[in-house]
């Protein structure tokens, strides 16, 4: 009985220790684990225009003779219009023009009333009027800067 055992312990291990007598399904999944990506790139390069599976066309004689055309002769010899030589510019002659009188910004004065127009900001009539915001709110009691009515009158002050 013992030789029995010893019989089956050799086989099993002479089963394991060649390669090639188990694994078939294994081996046949690897194989096809490698192989279909082949096949997939080879489908698609099929797909694209320009390329086959056959031989490729510069190998194959062609009976039209040679492909390589050149320029054709140009009829006129002038270049074109893009590339002609620029003409003179006219220059412009000396026209006297009469200066108008410099016109004098007027100057905001300090003191008097200011008219709240469209768009007008404090902060633009105070600069306008070279005044603090500060004291054009403390001369005219405003609560909020930021809520001027159009065609409110405002008192400018002088200092």
């Amino acid at each position: 009985m013992q030789a029995a055992r010893e019989s089956k312990v050799s086989k099993k291990r002479a089963g394991s220790a060649t390669y090639g007598s188990s694994g078939g399904a294994e081996r046949l999944v690897l194989g096809l684990a490698l192989l279909l990506p082949l096949a997939v790139i080879v489908l698609a390069l099929a797909q694209l225009p320009g390329t086959s599976l056959a031989s490729p066309s510069n190998l194959i004689p062609s009976d039209t003779g040679p492909t390589i055309s050149k320029r054709p002769i140009s009829s006129n010899g002038a270049p074109p219009p893009t590339l002609a030589p620029p003409t003179a510019t006219p220059r412009a002659t000396a026209t006297p023009v009469a200066l108008a009188a410099p016109v004098a910004s007027p100057t905001p004065q300090k003191g008097g009333t200011y008219t709240v127009q469209p768009g007008d900001e404090l902060k633009h009539i105070a600069a306008d009027h070279n005044v603090s915001i500060w004291k054009i709110i403390a001369a005219n009691d405003i609560p909020n800067p930021d809520a001027l009515k159009i065609g409110q009158e405002l008192k400018i002050p002088s200092e």
